[in-house]
């Protein structure tokens, strides 16, 4: 068998070779994203160009006559990233919009742009392999790289998608000294009926660290969530009562308190029409269905960097490796991780 490698080209929507290969692929969409929209490539040419397709495939070698393998495609659409005018005091001034598309001699591609993921797919025979992991991970760092692009955004992701995103944002954060570094504030002790402090978690430093990865605000909070959960033990977790007077009880206490807001204010408008004490029992229940989903994407998460270790060792020995019970891992073991399942988001915005 011949030496396999993966590759990733690129190319803009405007291109007529980009739109005859995505003629020829997009047909997947109704196949494979619930609600896929099939792109309109009868479009202006500058609403066009705001579209970048992204091909996966798998190279062999020793296959002369065609050595490209079809694996999947991703599609990213650039937003304009608006932002509001301010005065020397910092308040924002009042925004006019007197401008019409397309601008003459600007093109869209060089102002600021949220980059959205609309259509990923992996097809089935690759799905479950790491391979939409690498392909995800490609993107984003195209578009790390990329001046233009303010932040990366996933447009309406199902729920593989979003543990796979999860578990590779988690790892890319995890990868900064800086991030590592963020812990919860045990010396705060919240005042009864009083608003839950600010600094339970240093703020302006996660912002830096936010806007420099360009993730989302939501997303990154939620992988903010799930990194710090990961050093409270699961006795304390599971604890009936928490002790203030142990430091760790003390840290799961708070935790629940900093998520609790964040899911409030996504929550308000629904959670502001119930009697006090309904919203509290709402919220304990919303907060633990979140530690149980959160608890299961650390342990794929461990699982995912546990296979990877595995792979970078054989291929620096050239042979299986044994885990600590003295058995090789199975392709059961790798499939048991569900983050690389069906990474395929519901529908694409055009």
């Amino acid at each position: 068998m011949g030496i396999e490698t993966v590759e990733v080209w690129k190319g803009n929507l405007a291109d007529v070779a980009v739109q005859q290969l995505l003629k020829r692929v997009q047909i997947m969409v109704p196949l494979f994203i619930e609600g896929g929209v099939i792109l309109d490539l009868d479009e202006p040419e500058w609403t066009l160009e705001r579209w970048t397709v992204f091909f996966y495939y798998q190279k062999i070698e020793t296959k002369e006559d065609n050595p490209y393998l079809f694996m999947g495609y991703s599609t990213v659409y650039r937003y304009f990233h608006f932002q509001a005018a301010t005065n020397e005091s910092g308040s924002k001034k009042e925004a006019k919009a007197d401008f019409t598309l397309p601008l003459d001699n600007i093109s869209f591609s060089s102002l600021p742009c949220r980059s959205r993921i609309s259509q990923f797919i992996i097809l089935p025979p690759f799905q479950r392999s790491g391979y939409g992991s690498r392909f995800y991970r490609s993107i984003f760092d195209f578009y790390l790289a990329e001046p233009e692009t303010v932040e990366i955004t996933v447009e309406d992701p199902n729920y593989a998608f979003d543990d796979m995103r999860d578990i590779n944002d988690l790892r890319r954060l995890r990868a900064l000294p800086e991030f590592k570094a963020i812990k919860i504030n045990g010396k705060i002790t919240p005042q009864p009926e009083a608003a839950i402090p600010n600094n339970i978690v240093d703020l302006p430093a996660l912002e830096t660290i936010r806007k420099r990865m360009k993730i989302a605000p939501r997303q990154f909070l939620r992988v903010v969530e799930m990194h710090l959960l990961s050093s409270i033990p699961k006795s304390v977790r599971k604890a009936d009562e928490l002790d203030d007077s142990n430091p760790k009880m003390r840290e799961y206490g708070l935790w629940r308190l900093w998520v609790k807001k964040r899911l409030y204010k996504h929550n308000k408008d629904l959670l502001s029409q119930m009697e006090k004490e309904e919203r509290l029992d709402k919220l304990d229940e919303v907060l633990e269905g979140v530690v149980t989903d959160y608890v299961r994407l650390l342990e794929a998460y461990n699982s995912r960097v546990k296979i990877d270790n595995f792979e970078k060792l054989a291929q620096g020995k050239g042979k299986g490796i044994e885990g600590s019970n003295g058995k090789r891992s199975s392709p059961s073991d790798e499939d048991s991780d569900s983050s690389d399942g069906e990474p395929l988001p519901k529908r694409a915005k055009v």
